[in-house]
């Protein structure tokens, strides 16, 4: 896999590595705040020990952080292929962040096979769910026709959404920035018009929220 390709996955997977500890979401559970203080301790070990069992009983953002932390090997030996396991529990949930980081694992083929097929139903899901680095890596697909129809009127769509979006860093904004002027060099007027105004119109698709998972059982009692 070429070092960029390598880098653009950690870049995602590192924006997970501390959802955690750093966003409360919903009342604290026990092992929620045990784990937060053992991350900021620096103690990853005993926050992934905390973390697992709320991973286990269906939290899905405890579940993006398992596998972000299985990605980077914080806390626990790196191992790709778990990582992607993990992220595959939160993405049937419903979560367009675990959604984005397994299409991107399927498109560069770390932890699962490369699939250019099932990388865009993920990256579709995760786009729609208002991803910016999604919709960037779908317009790429959908132009270059990998995994799908090569269409670049709806690969231009994608680009347009992935440059407005905020969520997107600034070095992936500059390459779906260079993307969309690509493709719209090749667009008629009409057709350029017609996305444009989708696009000023569009809103991410809201989720069904998952159900809150019950208090995981303390170790030991």
């Amino acid at each position: 896999m070429a070092e960029a390709g390598l880098r653009f996955i950690r870049a995602g997977v590192a924006a997970l590595s501390a959802v955690v500890c750093l966003v409360q979401a919903g009342p604290v559970r026990a092992g929620l705040e045990e784990g937060r203080a053992a991350w900021r301790d620096g103690d990853y070990s005993r926050a992934f020990e905390e973390f697992l069992p709320l991973a286990m009983a269906g939290d899905t953002t405890v579940q993006n952080q398992i596998a972000a932390m299985y990605y980077t090997g914080q806390g626990v030996a790196q191992d790709y292929a778990k990582a992607a396991e993990w992220f595959k529990k939160a993405a049937v949930a419903g979560s367009p962040e675990a959604q984005y980081c397994l299409g991107k694992l399927f498109y560069y083929g770390q932890g699962v096979p490369q699939n250019f097929e099932e990388a865009v139903k993920q990256l579709t899901d995760a786009a729609l769910g208002g991803k910016g680095g999604a919709q960037y890596l779908l317009a790429t697909l959908q132009l270059y026709g990998k995994g799908i129809e090569a269409n670049p009127v709806k690969a231009y769509f994608w680009s347009l959404l992935a440059v407005a979006a905020a969520d997107l860093p600034e070095d992936e904004k500059a390459a779906a920035t260079a993307l969309r002027d690509q493709i719209q060099a090749t667009l008629s007027k009409r057709q350029i018009e017609s996305m444009q105004a989708m696009a000023r119109t569009w809103a991410p698709r809201k989720g069904v929220p998952a159900p809150t998972p019950p208090a995981a059982p303390r170790r030991g009692g």
